[in-house]
């Protein structure tokens, strides 16, 4: 797919949500997906293995070549799904969005070559944004897809909108959760059928890696915000409302959350993500806090000791973070 051609004259704004696995990123946007004039898709760089490859299920729990959402969306896009290269597509992610090529993409230049290869890359990713916009009218596109690697591809396009929200969570409470055995509903393969899992060690690695490189979209000029999970999850008004200001987008759009934080989430159209993404109807939204109690204190300290630098910068400090 060329970069040379073009996918739409207006640029869409997508809010792009980058950071650490098992962060709260479905819970922010399954949030943001309440809100009028806001469109959620989902991890889009699982889209092309796992909805697409696999037919997995969309979050309105069809398959994904049943869904009339992105049905139109393939055929506005690239005229049809079927005239997609998955192949094309992971060949092209192999040379530009893994966490080895991070410190070359976040430079402020890049090679003709290497350029040309991003921007055929995030070609894929900027014909889908294009095309959400076209056929909904959305006015805030959101990719959940976390991988600061996607986010520094996608700053070398000038044909969307991007702002960057940086979402971090207590490493602690991250790791107890990667530890967890989750289930894949919509898997279509035994092979699929469970979340990815991680030990304490390896988990505090990634959180550190995955929130550094998500730092260093600054580098790019990208404009950004960064959330805590646990400042959303206990006023999700006022982080919602601090988002939006910081990031100048229409701060009209108001949240329809109860006082004692219930909400009535209606079905979305996210191609991969969480377990969440398939939840509808009323749900009471309280913090994950589960790590205070089940989490041992060997892996704890062990945790806490690797993380401890970077976890204090984001002002995990004060007695509630540290049980």
């Amino acid at each position: 797919m060329s970069q040379g051609q073009a996918v739409n004259s207006a640029k869409p704004l997508v809010l792009y949500i980058a950071g650490s696995g098992r962060s709260g990123s479905t819970l922010l946007e399954r949030l943001l997906g309440q809100l009028d004039g806001v469109q959620t898709l989902g991890e889009v760089h699982h889209m092309w293995l796992r909805a697409l490859g696999k037919n997995e299920q969309c979050g309105c729990s069809q398959s994904f070549t049943d869904c009339e959402f992105w049905t139109k969306v393939g055929q506005e896009a690239f005229g049809g799904w079927d005239n997609v290269s998955i192949s094309e597509v992971e060949h092209l992610k192999s040379q530009v969005d893994r966490q080895r090529h991070q410190p070359l993409t976040a430079l402020p230049w890049t090679s003709k070559n290497r350029t040309e290869k991003l921007l055929d890359y995030t070609d894929y990713y900027a014909r889908v944004y294009h095309a959400v916009q076209k056929t909904t009218g959305a006015r805030i596109i959101v990719d959940s897809g976390k991988h600061p690697s996607l986010a520094l591809a996608l700053t070398h396009r000038r044909d969307i909108d991007l702002r960057v929200v940086h979402l971090v969570r207590d490493s602690r409470g991250v790791s107890h959760s990667w530890g967890k055995a989750v289930r894949r509903p919509e898997a279509t393969t035994s092979a699929d059928s469970m979340m990815q899992q991680y030990s304490p060690l390896v988990s505090s690695v990634l959180w550190l890696s995955t929130n550094v490189a998500a730092e260093s979209l600054r580098l790019r000029g990208a404009r950004g915000y960064r959330m805590r999970y646990e400042d959303l999850v206990s006023n999700p008004q006022e982080a919602l409302r601090e988002l939006f200001g910081s990031l100048g987008l229409p701060d009209e759009l108001q949240l329809p959350i109860e006082q004692d934080g219930t909400i009535e989430l209606r079905p979305n159209h996210s191609a991969a993500g969480n377990p969440m993404r398939f939840t509808v109807g009323s749900t009471t939204l309280r913090p994950d806090t589960a790590w205070h109690t089940q989490m041992s204190t060997k892996e704890r300290r062990l945790v806490s000791l690797l993380t401890a630098s970077l976890r204090y910068y984001y002002g995990y400090t004060g007695r509630s973070w540290s049980k």
